[in-house]
């Protein structure tokens, strides 16, 4: 063969599988980033001398009553968690991603302060799209090629079982907790149902009252437009 050809063959096959390195990534859930947090703060608290090991206290940090930390030891650890929480969640965490002809429909999430959580449908040009786990909130304000089109957050009982986002008919649906949360109609690019704040809507009883809210006014709602055909 040519040498000519089999460079350019070569080049080609290279460029391909290099383009599919990039986009593909793996779903991700919100534990896997926790896990991350859990080991940032046990290596901070071990290089304070805060703990001995992974399950002993120092004793400057002790409380021997409780043998748990102290109210110092407990400080320490609260500006530990603080920092690592600011730096970690700076940026959105991708979670997972739907194709609809020539986007990809990514769902991300990060943390409102220290218990909130904020999840974000960011809409990709498929060619700009390079798999990547973390979206600089900067970028989103900026880029041309990224369209944030709804978000929500919870701010007490969280809906955290089965967080996905899925396409039916021609709709794109976000679904925490076993109940559908937001509809996006694909076709005509509009939010047709989306609460940003749930608990308040609910006026922020508790959890079981928030999810009745939600199934009346947002799952069962949306659902009869799933089950319905469209024109």
């Amino acid at each position: 063969m040519n040498l000519k050809i089999l460079t350019i063959i070569l080049l080609i096959v290279c460029s391909t599988s290099c383009k599919s390195q990039t986009e593909k990534i793996e779903d991700r859930t919100i534990d896997y980033y926790f896990e991350q947090i859990g080991e940032l703060e046990l290596s901070e608290l071990l290089e304070q001398k805060i703990l001995i090991d992974s399950v002993t206290i120092a004793e400057k940090f002790k409380d021997t009553t409780s043998n748990r930390l102290n109210s110092e030891g407990f400080q320490k650890y609260s500006e530990i968690k603080m920092n690592i929480y600011l730096k970690f969640f700076k940026d959105y965490l991708y979670q997972q991603k739907v194709e609809y002809k020539n986007n990809f429909y990514v769902l991300y999430f990060t943390m409102a302060g220290f218990d909130d959580m904020e999840w974000n449908i960011v809409k990709w040009k498929k060619e700009k799209w390079k798999g990547e786990e973390r979206l600089d909130l900067e970028r989103l304000k900026t880029d041309d090629d990224i369209e944030k089109i709804l978000w929500n957050y919870d701010e007490a009982g969280k809906n955290l079982e089965n967080i996905r986002i899925f396409i039916k008919n021609d709709y794109l649906i976000m679904e925490r907790g076993n109940l559908y949360h937001s509809l996006y109609d694909l076709k005509n690019e509009k939010v047709i149902l989306n609460e940003e704040s749930p608990w308040n809507a609910s006026d922020g009883k508790d959890k079981a009252e928030m999810n009745k809210w939600i199934k009346e006014n947002l799952h069962d709602k949306i659902e009869q437009y799933l089950n319905k055909e469209r024109e």
